[in-house]
Formats: structure tokens, sequence, C-alpha cells
């Protein structure tokens, strides 16, 4: 086993959150080599999108879709529901429950993408947060046409998101 090289997310209260709450978001920056295009391609394509997260099925337009996990470790159906969509810029979906945002920023050569988990119980930050680092790391996989992560990897990364 190694431990990933990827940035780990950041845990940050969310401002819409009172003071004490235990509710907390998840941020990761990614600044992918590719045009914003194709990461747009490969975060909203059936095929493409399926390759490393999951496939959906049902007509984005409609608002929902059905979405399976394609991970071998993971091959749960949720129902997402699309609440921003502005191609090809960012998006933001409920997925069973779980608010996430995505945007993409073209600069100079690269492609930034803002991955933004919210409202995330604390308590689940340690099972959450190396989760999306990992499924980040795979969407890099993806574009790059390199072998994918091994989520074994990825399990010493809990006490760095708590």
């Amino acid at each position: 086993m190694s431990t990933p090289t990827s940035a780990t997310g950041e845990v940050i209260p969310e401002p819409d959150c009172p003071d004490d709450s235990s509710l907390v978001r998840l941020v990761y920056h990614r600044d992918l080599t590719f045009p914003a295009e194709q990461v747009w391609a490969a975060l909203t394509e059936p095929a493409e999108l399926g390759s490393w997260y999951g496939e959906y099925v049902g007509d984005p337009a409609s608002g929902r879709v059905q979405l399976t996990m394609t991970d071998e470790l993971d091959t749960a159906t949720t129902e997402v529901r699309i609440l921003r969509c502005t191609p090809p810029s960012g998006y933001t979906v409920d997925q069973d429950g779980w608010l996430l945002d995505i945007a993409l920023h073209p600069r100079e050569g690269v492609t930034v993408l803002d991955f933004t988990h919210h409202h995330v119980p604390r308590s689940a930050v340690g099972e959450i947060g190396p989760g999306w680092q990992y499924y980040l790391d795979r969407l890099t996989a993806a574009l790059s046409g390199i072998p994918f992560p091994h989520w074994d990897d990825y399990l010493s990364l809990v006490d760095e998101y708590r």
C-alpha cells in the first residue's frame, strides 16, 4: 500500500449554519491540465462519467437521474436531483441527500476544478473525505489515461480529515 499524494480536502465550517453546528463542508481544488470542455464531458457525459464514477439513466433535462456507482467497492444506485447546471462552468446536485457543487475555471492551460460537499456531519468527515479524494483521483486518472488508484491506499487518510 502507498499513501496518495493528491491534495487532501479542506474541512471548513458551514457559513450558513449556527456557530455551534457540527456540520462542515469538504472542499477540494484540483488543477487539471485539460481543457474545460474535456473536464466537463468527464463530469457529465454518461460513458465518460461511468468510466470513473457512476452511470446514470434518465434525462438530465428533467432535473432527475438515477446514478449507479461503477467502482468495484460501491455499486449503489441513488437518485440525483440536478439543482443547477451551467455548462461548461459547473453544476449543483443533491445526490441522495448529499449537496454537491462542482465549478470549473479555465486558467492559463489548466482547468481548476472546485468540488464542495456541503453540510457534512463532522463525525462522518473521516469516512467521506478520503472517498471524495479517491474519486477525484479516479477522475484525474480517467482524463490522463493512467491506471486508477486503489481504495486501500486511501484508508490511511482517515485521521487527516478529522
